[in-house]
């Protein structure tokens, strides 16, 4: 009688023994080192999701790529089984990409054009956003929903949506469904926002001028995308202003980042709902991020390589995308509840009504 134990080794030998040869293959093929070559299924998938989400971003006038590799990723996690080879790659996408691409995101940043918006619009850009943090926080805390989800989607409200969000994540460990929910969350209402602000302003409901509009869009908008969709609805000068605006918000990335590491290790903010424990390590790819902010600046980069490294950029944060998606499943969303998407409502409403009033105050 044939020893049931002994056949499932021997199943489980053959299985690896074929996963071996896979690995070598491709490592022969494409004369990688063993490490990289254990990345490479799972990198060029990300890859793959992130060259279609950026054609179906370019199609679709109100998704972005990185909310389209979100979603691909999300479909194919959830509609088949995705082989384990594939896991290291798209984690390494999720993590180590992801750190890279956020510090490329200072391409977009020059101390002059910050500086050329004046001390209003500086008010402008970083009052609403330290205030919707601290409310968040306050609102998240009084909801009992968990102090790591709070904070995400305050900093995605506050700052930059996504970016933003993958950026704290990456800092305080979140669980990866936590990260999502946030993401879903003002992806939902910044596209309402996207949406409805053109639509208020071209309709003569808000006493505003084209300046004052531009202003408005960049200071409470969630994404770079949807910024520049619902500025330029308003006009050339429109557009121009909410895109300085809105990258004034981005550039207060480094200093947030920053206070929010040294918050989780000082046990202010929570990160307890991840499986990686112990002291937050300094956050480094924030470096980079102030490194491409000052040579850029300097007028270190051509307009094309600027553009190039903006699109590059954009690809790395949409893999990056892509690998969460890939990592969400639908199923770990059951224990989320309703309290996140309360908070998320709330939030945006607040930056929303306050940098309207502090807009038609500052600006004439």
């Amino acid at each position: 009688m044939s020893d049931p134990n002994a056949t499932q080794k021997q199943n489980n030998k053959h299985e690896n023994s074929n996963e071996d040869m896979n690995t070598l293959a491709i490592r022969s093929r494409f004369f990688l080192p063993p490490g990289a070559s254990v990345l490479m299924p799972g990198l060029l998938l990300t890859a793959v999701i992130s060259a279609i989400a950026l054609h179906t971003g370019a199609k679709i006038t109100y998704v972005t790529p990185l909310i389209a590799a979100m979603g691909m990723g999300m479909i194919l996690r959830n509609a088949f089984i995705i082989p384990p080879a594939y896991k290291d790659g798209v984690f390494f996408s999720m993590k180590q990409i992801l750190r890279f691409a956020v510090a490329l995101l200072g391409i977009r940043i020059t101390f002059t054009k910050i500086s050329s918006l004046g001390w209003e619009g500086i008010v402008i850009a970083i009052v609403p956003l330290v205030l919707t943090l601290l409310l968040t926080v306050a609102v998240g805390r009084a909801l009992k929903v968990f102090s790591a989800s709070s904070m995400l989607i305050g900093t995605g409200t506050a700052i930059c949506g996504a970016s933003a969000i993958l950026t704290a994540g990456a800092i305080i460990r979140s669980r990866d469904e936590n990260i999502i929910i946030a993401i879903s969350s003002i992806t939902v209402f910044g596209t309402i926002s996207m949406l409805l602000y053109p639509l208020f302003y071209n309709s003569g409901l808000l006493p505003m001028s084209e300046l004052q509009y531009g202003y408005w869009a960049g200071a409470s908008i969630h994404e770079v995308a949807q910024v520049v969709t619902a500025s330029f609805a308003g006009g050339e000068m429109s557009g121009e202003t909410g895109i300085l605006v809105k990258l004034t918000r981005v550039a207060a990335l480094i200093p947030v980042a920053l206070l929010l590491s040294y918050l989780v290790n000082r046990g202010v903010v929570s990160h307890g709902d991840s499986e990686e424990q112990g002291r937050v390590s300094f956050p480094y790819f924030l470096l980079g991020f102030l490194a491409m902010v000052v040579f850029n600046s300097l007028g270190f980069f051509t307009d094309k390589a600027v553009r190039w490294i903006e699109f590059f950029d954009m690809f790395l944060l949409t893999m990056a995308m892509a690998g969460m998606g890939l990592e969400t499943d639908f199923r770990q969303f059951r224990t989320v509840g309703m309290r996140p998407l309360v908070l998320g409502v709330i939030s945006t409403t607040f930056i929303t009504v306050f940098s309207l009033v502090l807009v038609l105050w500052l600006i004439k």
